[in-house]
């Protein structure tokens, strides 16, 4: 158990699923289990070889201490974090980056999953006004108007985003080494963390009005895609890549959209993969849940959910299509933000397998991924 910022209380962090094990039960009844049938989730930009950042080791002891440390965990939450694996996800996104930005990318985990979880299943989830007044205090943390958290604030939430703000002005080699991040570096930054919080706000309200069902699929992927947090990661990654995207390049059209594209492709496979776990916790915000509330089976909906992230794809090669050529050096950063975009993807889709992350274990992962089979217990696929 630990306590956090506004007394907060959590067994464990257990927004999407991610904390909570499912408890899964050695079916020897075949009648008691339905068996869905998964779509090829490792298809066009997830058919590459991942690749994974050599300080991995080192930077997840150090920054697996650290976080227990800040929020005073107890030795069962501490185990439980060492096995989700933050900078396993973080060193897919950012292979070839420094250690220092390394863990600057892990520790934006741990704190996007504690912050997000205050929202998702926390005190903020049903009280709109507390929500928007936790990301007004955030906000004034990144702008730089707030007074000082410490260590041993009563808002430890608060104090690892402080420490990440510090970090992000600096460059991605460490605290003065190298050039600090720009002003226009530092104004997608702010940017990116803006679209995340409205799509929080967006999320909560929706839980105040109780319209997670009667929303469709287009009002849900409009609300999730902020809300997921993939565009400040994004934007992160970009920083640990060293690449500061020329104006002319971040506000074209199609460069946004990609971001969009990449963010509704992490939250679809997501709810895919994260469907038992969500119907064991009661999570709501699930396009397979949402899709069977408007009378689709359960295969039928991981069906449809599966065509939408092969349009996803499309959508992707489209934009690319629509890009004009910026210049030597525009067009440098412009790829390696590609690459920073299908690495995002590609780490969050391996990390659910690889971490035990939605299965009982690393080993169940990987029986999930060769055979795409997903196995609900009927008394939950009814749900």
């Amino acid at each position: 158990m630990v306590q956090l910022d506004g007394g907060f209380k959590s067994e464990m962090m257990i927004g999407n699923g991610v904390y909570n094990d499912a408890k899964h039960e050695k079916f020897q009844d075949h009648s008691k289990v339905e068996v869905l049938i998964l779509p090829d989730l490792f298809c066009s930009l997830m058919s590459v070889p991942a690749r994974q950042n050599p300080n991995y080791a080192s930077v997840k002891a150090d920054a697996d201490e650290w976080i227990a440390s800040v929020i005073k965990a107890d030795a069962k939450w501490a185990s439980k974090n060492k096995r989700v694996d933050f900078t396993f996800l973080a060193s897919i996104w950012a292979p070839d980056c420094s250690a220092f930005a390394l863990r600057t990318s892990s520790d934006w985990n741990s704190w996007a999953f504690l912050f997000d979880d205050q929202f998702d299943e926390g005190h903020l989830s049903n009280d709109l006004d507390a929500a928007v007044a936790e990301i007004a205090r955030t906000r004034e943390i990144m702008e730089g108007t707030t007074p000082r958290y410490s260590a041993d604030s009563e808002h430890p939430i608060r104090y690892v985003f402080q420490t990440l703000c510090d970090r992000v002005k600096q460059s991605p080699d460490g605290f003065f080494q190298g050039k600090p991040s720009s002003e226009r570096f530092q104004k997608r930054w702010k940017w990116a963390h803006e679209l995340y919080w409205e799509g929080l706000i967006a999320q909560v309200r929706t839980n105040v009005e109780g319209r997670s069902y009667t929303r469709g699929p287009d009002e849900y992927l409009a609300m999730r895609r902020g809300s997921l947090g993939a565009y400040p990661a994004l934007v992160l990654n970009e920083w640990c890549a060293g690449i500061d995207l020329p104006i002319e390049v971040a506000d074209h059209p199609s460069v946004f959209e990609i971001m969009v594209i990449i963010s509704d492709q992490i939250l679809l496979v997501n709810d895919i993969l994260s469907y038992e776990k969500d119907l064991r916790l009661g999570v709501d915000h699930n396009m397979v849940r949402l899709l069977k509330a408007k009378g689709l089976s359960t295969q039928q909906a991981i069906n449809e959910v599966g065509v939408m992230i092969n349009d996803c794809y499309r959508r992707y090669y489209r934009a690319m299509s629509e890009l004009p050529c910026f210049g030597e050096k525009a067009d440098r950063a412009l790829l390696g933000f590609l690459d920073v975009e299908r690495n995002r993807a590609l780490g969050s889709l391996l990390w659910s397998y690889e971490t035990g992350r939605y299965f009982k274990s690393k080993e169940d992962g990987a029986r999930v991924r060769r055979t795409r089979e997903l196995i609900i217990p009927k008394e939950l696929a009814v749900m």
